[in-house]
């Protein structure tokens, strides 16, 4: 049987419309100017650089627009407060500088004015609004040796200014860390009303904002999985009864199913070139682990073979082993194969309930949940099975963890007033958050790439 093809729904194009809309340049700005060694990631006591965010401005000749100048400042401020990289110093609109055209470049303001109150970096900015046409200019300082660090223009549509700063912030995070940042990111996740049996596809930034339902197919969706690149989504939907899985493509505004397996295919994950997805599928009574071709959707290999249910699959950063749930020995427990199946090792060995796993691309740590004492936490371990550390103390269940694109942070639900809400804290379990507070019941995150 040949794949199916479906148009996307409205929400989709706009996605794909953001996405394309949005153009950058840097023509006529330095690029990053020579290296200097900001902060010491490994370090165990990591400090936060005093980091200024001036007032924005208008660029030279242009109307002052006082919105757009205080959500810019405010998206920065939020964006580098939630990278824990940084200590953010009071406004100080009231006694350094004034809005004024014209004071971006080195050589128009004064270093000391800055210094002197603690900032080491400072970040200035100014804009160009006419109709919808937004355009920003940002610098990035260090106070302290007086020279710029990084510079950037971007162009796009007015209604999009949160990308636009976000891009920017991004550009911060690795100017000084040499980690990407997590700002121009999205979350997809499973979302179900109180009273409503369908279970639909959702969308929002990393911050919560810009919430969007992707799917409307009146079913139950589940286990979305963002590509590497960011430009497709796999999710599973029982629209036709049976659990299949279906890819949608946003650069190509289409959506297509892939496979025509009777019995469950769920829980996909990518593999790093985007080339490979593997996933459970129904094997005689019980499920097992299998690799599939990510464009055809055709069977590659099966990776497990037991009498056991192996469940919830995640590639290791180089692609060459795979972790996923068993309860061959009685209990939902976290086991690692390589990619060609066969050998085996059992990672948890603590508690008797342990699923969810997420490889970091980036710490070499896998997260899962966790049932300790009957509620449900966030754990996480490295892949040798030491350095067990549990993350969450709450009262209600924390489920699905996903890490973010840099490894810094962890996306998870938590049941709060009986609705699963989104949740996130860094890597260490410190810095929790709560990122949405609607009416919506929220499973499965999936955290993206930047875009």
């Amino acid at each position: 049987m040949k794949n199916k093809v479906h148009s996307l729904p409205n929400s989709t194009f706009k996605i794909v419309a953001l996405m394309l809309f949005v153009i950058w340049a840097t023509t006529g700005l330095p690029a990053l100017v020579d290296a200097r060694v900001y902060l010491e990631l490994d370090s165990p006591n990591l400090r936060r650089i005093p980091l200024a965010v001036a007032p924005l401005q208008p660029l030279c000749g242009c109307r002052t627009d006082e919105k757009t100048a205080l959500i810019g400042r405010k998206i920065l401020i939020d964006d580098l407060e939630f990278s824990t990289f940084f200590e953010i110093l009071d406004d100080p609109s009231n006694y350094l500088e004034k809005p004024k055209s014209c004071n971006l470049a080195q050589g128009s303001f004064d270093f000391r004015n800055w210094s002197l109150i603690g900032a080491e970096l400072l970040i200035k900015a100014g804009y160009s609004l006419s109709g919808e046409k937004l355009v920003i200019e940002f610098r990035l300082y260090d106070t302290l040796a007086s020279k710029m660090i990084v510079g950037k223009r971007y162009r796009g549509r007015a209604k999009n200014i949160r990308l636009l700063f976000h891009k920017f912030t991004n550009q911060v995070v690795e100017s000084v860390t040499g980690l990407p940042g997590e700002f121009s990111s999205k979350i997809a996740f499973c979302g179900r009303l109180n009273n409503e049996p369908a279970q639909e596809l959702y969308t929002c930034d990393y911050d919560g904002h810009e919430r969007k339902q992707v799917t409307r197919n009146k079913s139950i969706n589940i286990s979305p999985a963002w590509s590497t690149d960011a430009n497709k989504l796999v999710f599973t939907s029982y629209r036709r009864d049976n659990p299949d899985l279906y890819l949608i493509d946003f650069m190509k505004g289409k959506e297509t199913k892939l496979t025509n397996r009777k019995g469950i295919n769920a829980a996909a994950a990518w593999s790093a070139d985007n080339r490979h997805l593997t996933l459970m599928q129904r094997y005689e009574n019980h499920s097992e682990i299998t690799i599939i071709n990510a464009a055809s959707g055709d069977t590659i290999l099966r990776v497990t073979k037991s009498s056991a249910n192996q469940a919830s699959p995640c590639w290791s950063p180089d692609n060459r082993e795979i972790a996923f749930v068993s309860d061959r020995n009685g209990t939902p427990q976290i086991y690692i194969t390589t990619a060609q199946g066969g050998r085996w090792r059992r990672l948890t060995k603590q508690g008797v309930y342990n699923a969810d796993p997420d490889w970091s691309a980036h710490n070499d740590k896998v997260v899962f949940t966790s049932r300790i004492e009957g509620i449900f936490q966030i754990c996480t371990i490295k892949p040798d099975g030491t350095n067990h550390k549990q993350l969450t103390y709450a009262r209600r269940n924390c489920e699905t963890p996903c890490w973010s694109p840099n490894g810094r942070h962890i996306i998870f639900t938590e049941k709060i007033n009986g609705i699963e809400q989104l949740m996130v804290m860094d890597d260490k379990g410190r810095n929790l958050k709560q990122l949405t507070f609607d009416k919506l019941k929220k499973k499965s995150p999936n955290w993206s790439a930047n875009r």
